[in-house]
């Protein structure tokens, strides 16, 4: 018998043995040893594990002797050969994370298991990935329930909350919209409870913002848990381990200001960060939250990863690189925090080891390539779901001639680099030069990132701008080619319009759009000084919305208004005929309609009405010319033309799936346009957490 068990025997049997000197309560330290020696001195297991089990049931608040005591329940049952085992060590790294020493052998137990299970499987490290479903990313904006049999989503046809049966398909809808009419109202993002019996989600009600609300499986109703008008964006992305909060993202109608909780008990909101940040999960235990960043520097594009604790407090930066970089888990096996990252210039999977909260040593590479992915989450056993993006939006160049009214060259690919991330076409005035905006990165409930190429139609190379904006919507040439104007927002928060140098990229901030105000489209005059724009403002409360065109001279700030709808529908398009003596946009009354109205104002023409169903999606001018080009989406999309004095429109042979964005050349006849079409596929993949270091050469 060796020193340790002989001390555990004696140990053992003087804790056991009645004695006058020992008092009949014992403490919770005796309690453990006797245990202790239980499962190590006589191989009595199933006493041990009950001795432990009470332990963690009396004494919960003893941390020290409480985690000792989980960890030993684990290592019982790995003697035993019982599953459970797993579970027992990811409790002592889940719940004792102060307790490092208790936690470090777990971890090293729990490395040592998944290694058995691979063999035992025959896996090994490798992934395992399978395609479940095909749709459009809208319908997509839900998660994994936790035991992985369901898939929360957007039913597309109604826009209810509704869940997916993996592998089936088959879909129940949550929520039930009232049938008929042409109601707006829709669920959005939404995320599953701890224990999968109710889902929370974003709720676009019926005075245009968001609601925070809560359903269970079987509920006939909703619960509005959060309802502020003047908070028009908030993101459910996690609950709290206990299942008493929830991680959410707040904000304006453009971006997220905000990462929050808010009690599911009272809708309370406590806010932990502000700025442009995005909420990411809550870490085992429910003690801190995971966000990332756009940090508050001058020349900052990416977005860094920091720790927040869940009460409140000062956070702790976890990755800091330029490079946009996106939280996706926290591995308890493995001790480490994954996240995705652009920094090699595709959107890779990294990790980073952790001590408790704290990192140790610098990221390291885990696989490379995820591809256009947007993480939906994972389940209680690993299995990761993320949304592949197979959709393709490109800019495209083609020639029209004007007299046959047919398309004399063929459209093709302006852009050969970044193939289906490209839109927003723009010729310079001079005609030597085409602008568009392409896209670089993607992420879960973000924008894009993105860049304006510029390339020479004469020589065929590229350069690149890269705005301090978090979002362009479109560009336009100003001032003779010497900058572009857009409408979006900046990584400051500020939405609106801003002018971008043309050489440098610098950036100017034009004129600011409230919350309820959004541009949708604007034209440039000749004199590259004026611009005339569609207004949408949003009504709230009992206020309807209303649409006005405005013409606004960049130079001394004025605005003079040139039409005004009441009461109106959202509507998008805009063009300026090459003279700037006439302004053609589309009206719904509710019926579409195409209109002209004189850049001085007057009264404005209905130049044709389309039928009920039908809508518009772009307009464009010919140059030196009476000839108006619209585009009727279908499939594939047409591209009509009108005369400006009205009359029958005919119908050219350019036809594309998806056409959108028209602009023409100065000379008029060679045009481009962007076409593409939105389409996702749901995706798992297993063994996500087996993954080892991939190339060190990376940090």
């Amino acid at each position: 018998m060796g020193p340790r068990k002989t001390a555990l025997v004696v140990l053992g049997l003087s804790l056991l043995l009645p004695s006058r000197s020992i008092p009949a309560q014992q403490t919770v330290g005796e309690m453990f040893q006797a245990a202790l020696y239980l499962e190590e001195a006589e191989g009595d297991l199933a006493k041990a594990l009950k001795a432990y089990l009470a332990i963690l049931a009396g004494y919960p608040e003893e941390r020290a002797v409480a985690a000792k005591a989980q960890l030993h329940i684990g290592l019982c049952y790995e003697k035993l050969g019982l599953k459970d085992a797993q579970k027992a060590f990811e409790r002592v790294v889940e719940i004792f994370p102060d307790q490092e020493s208790e936690v470090k052998i777990a971890r090293q137990r729990l490395a040592r298991l998944e290694k058995a299970k691979a063999v035992i499987e025959g896996s090994g490290a490798g992934l395992a990935t399978q395609k479940l479903f095909e749709g459009i990313n809208q319908e997509f904006m839900g998660a994994p329930s936790p035991d992985g049999r369901f898939l929360s989503m957007v039913d597309r046809t109604t826009g209810d909350l509704a869940v997916k049966t993996i592998p089936s398909g088959t879909l129940r809808r949550l929520t039930h919209k009232p049938a008929g009419g042409e109601s707006a109202e829709s669920a959005l993002l939404s995320v599953w409870s701890p224990d999968g019996k109710e889902v929370a989600y974003s709720w676009l009600n019926e005075e245009g913002f968001l609601d925070l609300r809560i359903i269970g499986l079987d509920d006939e109703k909703p619960r509005v848990l959060y309802r502020n008008r003047d908070h028009f964006m908030i993101q459910p992305k996690d609950w709290s381990p206990d299942g008493r909060y929830i991680l959410v993202g707040m904000g304006d109608r453009q971006r997220v200001t905000r990462v929050a909780t808010i009690s599911v008990q009272d809708g309370k909101v406590l806010t932990l960060a502000e700025g442009l940040v995005h909420p990411g999960f809550f870490i085992p235990g429910g003690r801190a939250v995971i966000y990332s960043f756009t940090p508050e520097t001058p020349d900052s594009r990416g977005q860094d990863i920091a720790l927040l604790p869940a009460e409140g407090g000062e956070r702790a930066v976890l990755v800091a690189h330029p490079a946009h970089d996106i939280p996706l888990a926290w591995d308890v096996r493995g001790g480490r925090f994954l996240f995705l990252s652009d920094r090699t210039g595709n959107m890779d999977l990294w990790a980073l080891e952790m001590d408790g909260d704290r990192p140790r040593g610098a990221p390291y590479l885990l696989k490379k390539d995820m591809g256009r992915i947007t993480p939906l989450g994972f389940t209680n056993r690993g299995d990761f779901y993320f949304l592949h993006y197979t959709g393709m939006n490109d800019v495209y160049a083609a020639a029209l001639d004007p007299k046959a009214n047919t398309v004399s060259v063929p459209a093709a690919r302006a852009a050969t680099l970044f193939i289906g991330a490209n839109r927003s076409p723009v010729y310079s005035p001079d005609g030597t030069s085409l602008a568009f905006i392409s896209e670089r990165a993607y992420g879960s409930g973000r924008f894009p990132t993105q860049v304006i190429r510029i390339r020479s139609l004469e020589t065929g190379e590229t350069r690149e701008l890269f705005p301090d904006l978090a979002y362009m919507h479109f560009i336009r040439w100003l001032d003779g080619g010497a900058y572009f104007i857009t409408h979006g927002f900046d990584t400051r928060g500020r939405t609106g319009l801003f002018t971008i140098d043309a050489r440098t990229g610098a950036l100017e901030f034009l004129l600011e759009c409230r919350d309820e105000g959004y541009i949708p489209e604007l034209d440039v005059f000749p004199d590259g000084h004026r611009i005339v724009y569609k207004l949408w403002e949003q009504g709230k409360g009992k206020k309807a919305h209303r649409m006005s065109i405005r013409v606004r001279d960049l130079q001394n700030g004025r605005d003079e208004e040139i039409f005004r709808r009441e009461t109106a529908l959202q509507s998008h398009c805009l063009a300026l005929s090459s003279d700037g003596q006439w302004i053609a946009f589309d009206d719904r009354v509710p019926v579409r309609t195409l209109n002209v109205v004189r850049s001085e104002g007057g009264e404005a023409v209905e130049l044709w009405r389309l039928e009920p169903g039908e809508s518009l999606v772009s307009l464009a001018w010919r140059p030196g010319s009476r000839d108006l080009f619209f585009v009727k989406p279908a499939d594939p999309s047409e591209v009509w033309r009108i005369d400006r004095e009205g009359g029958q429109p005919w119908r050219t042979n350019l036809s594309w799936r998806g056409i959108r964005e028209l602009q023409f050349h100065p000379d008029g006849c060679r045009l481009a346009f962007s076409a593409g079409y939105v389409e996702a596929e749901v995706w798992v993949m297993e063994n996500l957490f087996r993954l080892e270091r991939s190339e060190k050469i990376f940090k």
